[in-house]
């Protein structure tokens, strides 16, 4: 009842314009028989277009039958031994079992392609991928494509830079025509003002397609760090900040959070800003310049951006509890969509790297119907074993006559199905249906008697499957998936509960992420040949939809305990596991994984004020590049050992006390 996913990545945008001469080079590469290792570098500055062209040659290298790895540096781990367990997890799946051998002496001889975004995200690994890592590709055949700011190169590998520019005004105009209907002379004024920043020219074209009265003067002006620019007043910049942070905000939301009033005129200063959307609960920020806007909250302030962001879950989480049932899944979506940035990233169903928004759910029409079970095949193809297929086809079948609002639908721009989520409320009238196709899994899930009052009392909702296209050029399929999931569980009543039987372990470590509670099936039959079956459940029937939330949004204040020296030490020590890291999330408010602690240390390692240059160099000569050979840490610090111990107790001092202010 679920579906492996792989990592990949995305085009944010509906159609690909431009970038001719880079993907022609990249072409001739691919079509070369012989081709020798090559590392492509696409650099340009935030907002430039390298995500996007990452994704472009991703998806035509898929087109032609190639290999491809995909990886996020915003989500990587940070060190050596982390990154290759990640890559390795993103290898071993998909390809009956190989391990990263296959980039070091690819047996087959086939081209492979890695991509790694969002490369400066891992500055601590940039030595080692450049000296350690990359002289050991096979010497034909590997490709190796990076996002960056900065251009790098290597010595040990052929390396072609593509530096990405602005659009010329033909690409512009191409984009604008593109997307939208502007009438000639509107779409030639807009392509003349802009300067071709992607970023910037998408927002520009959203919102003037959906104003008649929107200042081309404005629009216009490109995004990378000018956002700020329309802001004149400083009184805006708090106000931004929850928008930052929130889905929505109203004046009554902002002022609870800043805890001060919120006067009208500065409301509606900031609802006449460029990249302030409507929403029916108050003001929201488009989703691009949210994205733009928070990277850099997180950048310049980490701490002072959680704090905010505890704050907005506290406003949110208050008015849940005040609210009535018709707002409670408004509230619930938006209080899980605010957490998600604390979940573990390297789970493919927790990949949420971008909001959707060019989507909609919907209910199912007589056309849809061929399309479902293409995508019943695909999802098949991967998630049960060939003896089951025509099950699920004809069950497709039978409940589209008995129970068609059990079908969710996510669809395109032209309205065709992407996605389904089928998800049965277990009744008197379901259940004869439910046991004829899935017995095994309701016995798995229910004693006999527990099946027969779970049907009386219609209290279950059973998710059958959950899976979307896989050929969407602007979204991945576990993008898709993931974003049907959290919206059917903002959805689920206080009362209730979703149980199913899941074998993929993916699934199952974002089920237990969300609050699931998970214990092995028990029963062979609801195994497939290639994993155990476990039951996951959700049990909101005693009242504690309340309980459950506390926890999804960690809005339940926990007992800190006091970080001592002595438990920095050990956290340093354990820098190289984010399994490791797990037991050290209690000591902080912002960290609910390992990964998070692993990603907070690192920060400030790199990047504090409040350590000096010696102090970073010392710990990260400690603990991050030499963790077991303290003669060769503080010989690179240029100190005896005596000095370097002495230096290292102050250092791990003043790194306590940046931990607990």
């Amino acid at each position: 009842m679920e579906e492996l996913l792989p990592m990949e990545p995305v085009v944010r945008q509906p159609v690909f314009i431009g970038r001719n001469k880079e993907l022609a080079i990249y072409h001739n590469w691919l079509a070369e028989d012989q081709a020798v290792s090559t590392l492509f570098v696409v650099s340009g500055m935030g907002g430039i277009g390298k995500s996007a062209l990452l994704a472009k040659m991703n998806h035509d290298t898929k087109e032609k039958g190639i290999y491809t790895i995909f990886l996020d540096g915003s989500v990587c781990p940070q060190t050596p031994s982390g990154f290759m367990e990640y890559l390795h997890m993103l290898i071993h799946p998909y390809q009956h079992g190989a391990s990263i051998d296959v980039l070091i002496h690819n047996p087959l001889q086939r081209k492979i392609i890695l991509y790694l975004d969002h490369f400066d995200e891992i500055l601590s690994l940039h030595n080692w991928l450049i000296n350690a890592f990359l002289p050991h590709m096979a010497a034909k055949g590997i490709g190796i494509v990076l996002a960056t700011r900065k251009t790098v190169a290597s010595p040990h590998i052929r390396t072609i830079s593509l530096p990405l520019t602005h659009f010329i005004y033909e690409e512009t105009l191409n984009y604008i025509n593109a997307v939208s209907s502007l009438p000639p002379k509107q779409a030639h004024q807009l392509a003349s003002k802009s300067d071709g920043f992607p970023l910037g020219l998408a927002l520009a074209v959203d919102m003037i397609t959906r104003s008649s009265k929107a200042d081309l003067r404005i629009v216009s002006q490109t995004i990378s760090a000018k956002f700020l620019r329309e802001v004149t007043a400083v009184s805006l910049h708090p106000l931004l900040e929850v928008l930052i942070v929130m889905e929505y905000a109203n004046q009554e939301m902002m002022a609870a959070v800043l805890q001060r009033p919120i006067c009208l005129d500065e409301y509606r200063a900031l609802q006449k800003l460029s990249f302030i959307d409507l929403h029916p609960y108050g003001l929201k920020l488009h989703e691009i310049a949210r994205t733009y806007l928070k990277q850099d909250f997180q950048m310049r302030e980490p701490s002072r951006l959680a704090s905010l962001h505890r704050n907005c879950m506290q406003v949110l989480y208050q008015q849940l509890t005040d609210t009535s049932l018709t707002d409670r899944a408004i509230i619930t979506s938006a209080l899980i969509k605010m957490n998600r940035d604390t979940w573990p990233k390297n789970n493919p169903y927790l990949s949420f790297v971008s909001t959707i928004t060019q989507v909609e759910t919907d209910i199912i029409v007589d056309s849809d119907i061929p399309i479902l079970h293409d995508l019943i095949e695909g999802w098949c193809s991967y998630s049960v074993d060939s003896e089951h297929i025509q099950n699920y086809h004809d069950f497709l079948d039978a409940l589209i006559q008995l129970d068609p609002d059990s079908i969710l639908l996510l669809r395109n721009q032209q309205k065709l199905p992407i996605g389904m989520f089928i998800t049965v409320h277990y009744t008197t009238k379901t259940a004869p249906l439910l046991l004829h196709h899935f017995r095994s899994d309701l016995e798995a899930c229910f004693t006999p008697e527990g099946c027969r009052q779970a049907a009386l009392q219609a209290d279950t909702f059973i998710p059958i499957l959950i899976t979307a296209t896989e050929n969407h050029l602007s979204y991945t399929r576990q993008e898709l998936t993931g974003m049907l999931i959290i919206e059917q569980l903002a959805k689920l009543e206080p009362g209730k509960r979703a149980i199913l039987v899941a074998t993929n372990e993916s699934l199952r470590e974002f089920l237990r992420t969300i609050g699931f509670k998970s214990r092995p099936a028990g029963d062979p039959r609801c195994d497939t040949s290639w994993a155990k079956a476990e039951v996951l459940e959700l049990d909101l029937r005693k009242g504690s939809f309340d309980d459950w939330i506390f926890d999804l949004v960690l809005y339940k204040q926990k007992q800190i305990p006091t970080l001592t020296i002595e438990e920095t030490r050990k956290i340093l020590h354990s820098m190289k596991s984010t399994i490791e890291l797990e037991k050290y999330t209690d000591y902080f408010t912002d960290c609910s994984t390992g990964h998070a602690v692993q990603v907070k240390i690192m920060s400030i390692l790199e990047q504090s004020d409040h350590l000096t240059d010696e102090q970073q160099e010392v710990l990260w000569n400690s603990f991050i590049r030499f963790p077991d050979n303290a003669v060769r840490a503080a010989e690179m610090c240029n100190m005896s050992r005596a000095t370097f111990y002495r230096y290292q107790k102050k250092a791990i001092q003043q790194l306590t006390n940046i931990l607990i202010s």
